[in-house]
Order: C-alpha cells, then structure tokens, then sequence
C-alpha cells in the first residue's frame, strides 16, 4: 500500500470517529486530521479542524483538557502563521501560554518569544515589548538558558518603531552586552548597526559616528550590500550634522548608486538620500539643485500616495 493511500486510509477512520463519537474522543480526531491537513499545507482546512476540537475540548472540561487546549493552540498558531495572519498566531498562542501555565511547562520562556515576533510582525508593537519583558522574568524564574540577547533586542525593535529612541538605545545596549558576554560577535554588530540607527534619529552625530562606522567595516568585510549603503546615509547625516558637507555628500552619493547599482528598488530610502543631499546643496548655496531634488522627492511622494489610495479603493 503507498503512503498517499495509507493516509487516506487513516484520514477515512478518523472522519469515522469524529462522527460515531463525542467529547475528547472526537476531539482528538479532529486534533489528527488538523495534522495531516497542516502536513498537506492546507492550512485553512486544518484551521477549521483544529478550531472544532478547542470548542469540543472548551465545552467538556477545561481544567481537564488543558494540555490538549495546549496543543490544539499551538497548531492553530502554526498555522495562522503559514497563513501570514501573524494577530491570530499571536491571539492563539496567548491561548496556548495560559494553559502552558496551569500544566507548568518550562518552556514558557521561549513560547513568549514566539508571541513577541508574532505581535512584532502583527504592528502591536506594545504587546510585542511585553511578551520579551515576561520572557525575561520566565527565564530568571526557571534557571533557563539565557536568551537576554534575543529579548533586549527584540525589546529594542519595538521601541524604536514606537519613536521611543532612548528607551531602544538602553534596550539595545543591554542585548549588545549580554551578546559580547556570550561572544556573538555578528550579533553585537546588528545592535551597532540598531544603535546607529537611534541616533540618526536623535540626531546625534557623534553616537551615529562611533557605532555606525564600527558596523559599516564589519559589514563591509561580509558584503552585505544593503547594511553597508543604509550605514554610508547614517554616516553622511552625521557628517552633515557636524558641518562637514563634503563628506557627507560623498557618503550620501555612495549610499545612493550603491542601492541602486544593487538593484534596490525601495523608494523610501532613495528619497530619504535625496532629502538629505538636498539640505546639503541648500547650505552650500546650490540652490537650483536642490529645488530640483525636492520636486523630484515630492512627486514620487505623491506618486505613493495615489498609488495607497489606488489600491485602497
């Protein structure tokens, strides 16, 4: 017999059970045919299924289901998450952490961080931080691995698209201790690179200077093309910030016909590049290439904007 056969063949008996049975019973066979769905990637069937089975085991007794209300959370995360429906994952997975703290799982800790990336993914930037910060305490409660690293960072993510700078910078300061403890050096780097990042919006041009420009080597020696020309615009507004024009034109250029050169299509940072070299050719008295930067950054923004509204409609 193939295995496509002997799967329909256990597919056939589980439909059979859900059918001649009720309670847990049936409840599990709806849990096992969530599986094989899942394993087919049809995600939105096994959805339905393992959706049937929580309302099954919610309506017998929660207190003595709650490893399967686990388990049935879990896989409707899952697959929530094949479905890029990252607010359902994380809603489910919220599920799945009540009951993992009525069945004292240890792992806490880690499912947290797995809630945290989901709501990060999801815009809900707040319950993002939150999960990191309880999966800080899980970790020290349990005598777990440490993974403050990972949350620091992670905590740091959610702060800066929150505008919420020097909180980020404190965030990413502690996971680039707890990563330069551990000796992950690439990763001590991406919280440099984070690091540069804040203080370009806090326009701070010595801070951009010290962590940008350790990064730009690193990443420089690794080829990772769009750190490099991302790092060379925080460089250049640095530049400009402390009055040195030239070279933050210099570095402003290169940022630009490296990201395009690479092929690089996302306009945002292109205009971000513009504007910028704009102030640069405005304080240097280069007035008529500077009007003709901001004409060409106003109709590309305007260009988006229809393109939103477009779309919206």
């Amino acid at each position: 017999m193939s295995e496509e056969r002997a799967l329909d063949e256990v597919s056939k008996e589980l439909w059979q059970r859900a059918a001649n049975n009720e309670g847990s019973i049936r409840a599990d066979a709806y849990v096992a045919l969530g599986r094989i769905a899942f394993d087919q990637g049809k995600f939105k069937e096994s959805v339905a299924l393992c959706e049937t089975a929580k309302e099954i085991f919610e309506q017998v007794d929660v207190s003595e289901y709650q490893r399967e209300i686990f388990d049935v959370n879990i896989g409707l995360s899952k697959n929530y998450e094949r479905l890029e429906r990252r607010q359902d994952a994380a809603q489910a997975l919220g599920k799945a952490i009540e009951a993992a703290k009525v069945i004292e799982i240890e792992e806490l800790d880690d499912l947290l961080r797995d809630q945290g990336r989901y709501w990060f993914s999801a815009g809900q930037y707040e319950n993002s931080i939150a999960c990191h910060q309880e999966a800080i305490v899980q970790t020290e409660m349990f005598l777990r691995e440490e993974s403050f690293g990972i949350d620091y960072f992670n905590i740091g993510m959610g702060l800066f698209e929150l505008g919420r700078y020097k909180e980020s910078i404190d965030a990413y300061l502690k996971s680039r201790a707890a990563f330069k403890a551990s000796d992950e050096i690439a990763s001590v780097v991406d919280c440099d690179f984070r690091l540069a990042e804040n203080y370009a919006e806090l326009k701070d041009p010595i801070n951009i200077l010290h962590y940008g420009q350790r990064a730009l080597d690193f990443f420089t020696v690794l080829d990772d093309y769009r750190k490099i020309w991302t790092l060379k615009y925080f460089l250049g507004c640095a530049h400009h910030l402390l009055g040195d024009n030239e070279t933050a034109g210099r570095l402003l250029d290169e940022a630009r016909n490296l990201a395009q050169a690479m092929g690089w299509k996302e306009w945002e940072f292109l205009i971000k590049v513009d504007e910028e070299l704009a102030k640069i050719y405005e304080g240097n008295s280069m007035h008529e290439q500077a009007s003709e930067l901001r004409r060409r950054v106003a109709t590309v923004k305007e260009l988006a904007a229809k393109d939103v509204t477009d779309e919206a409609a």
